[in-house]
């Protein structure tokens, strides 16, 4: 609904709001607004609190496509746009089901000819009718959650791909490695790093310090590892110190 996807986006800029607040925002009664707050609930956007609503802060919520593709924008944006500087004409890219690698949409046109692999089902709706991209969707079962196809058969599939380059993001970093909230997407990912010849791994700074259930890779198994501004210096300069490839990028 229309109005819940505003609540949403209201509550990503203020994080948590009273019923009263919302009911005056949007110019409904607190009866629609109570409605809706137990919709964004049962989608696991957001969490009650005393009289309103908070945005979920968790790692978990980060596996929410919908809720992940309007944080960060401008970090996204910066680390897309450097991404698209590994990226030539005639290439064949895998790329994930992540926001961060939604955004490089943006950069791809120059880009052209590629052939596009990716489970993300965003990715497909957007790339598959222009002529500069062949388009392979891997095939699965579809998780709304994520906007993605996920499962057996999607890694059936990757098992018979190449590609030159991958793109990935993770939902936190800690200890030098990268973590997922959901281990079909460890699986799929770890089935796509396999099969390239080059892997970036770009995430913005927030996700520093953060974990989640499943470790996806370790930083220095990236050829290039990409981060916004904002991390503490040190642990950057621990990560330098280990051999990974890091590299800050200005948003």
């Amino acid at each position: 609904m229309e109005r819940q996807a505003e609540i949403l986006d209201f509550l990503c800029e203020q994080e948590t709001a009273s019923v009263g607040e919302l009911a005056d925002h949007f110019g409904v009664s607190r009866m629609t607004i109570h409605r809706d707050i137990n919709r964004l609930v049962d989608l696991r956007f957001a969490r009650k609190v005393r009289g309103g609503v908070t945005v979920l802060p968790s790692v978990v919520f980060e596996s929410n496509y919908h809720y992940r593709v309007r944080r960060s924008t401008a970090d996204k944006q910066a680390l897309a746009r450097r991404v698209a500087e590994f990226i030539e004409p005639g290439m064949t890219l895998m790329l994930d089901d992540s926001s961060t690698t939604a955004a490089l949409v943006e950069f791809l046109p120059e880009c052209q000819p590629l052939t596009i692999i990716t489970n993300a089902a965003a990715l497909v709706e957007t790339l598959r009718d222009d002529d500069g991209y062949t388009v392979i969707c891997l095939g699965g079962r579809y998780d709304a959650t994520m906007n993605a196809y996920l499962g057996m058969t999607c890694d059936l599939a990757l098992e018979h791909l190449s590609a030159d380059l991958a793109v990935f993001s993770v939902a936190g970093v800690q200890n030098g490695a990268g973590y997922l909230q959901e281990d079909a997407l460890v699986r799929t990912k770890r089935t796509m790093k396999a099969s390239v010849e080059r892997s970036v791994l770009a995430f913005d700074s927030s996700k520093f310090g953060k974990s989640a259930l499943h470790k996806f890779a370790r930083l220095d198994s990236f050829d290039q590892v990409l981060t916004t501004a904002g991390a503490d210096p040190a642990a950057l300069d621990e990560l330098v110190a280990a051999g990974v490839p890091l590299e800050v990028i200005a948003s």
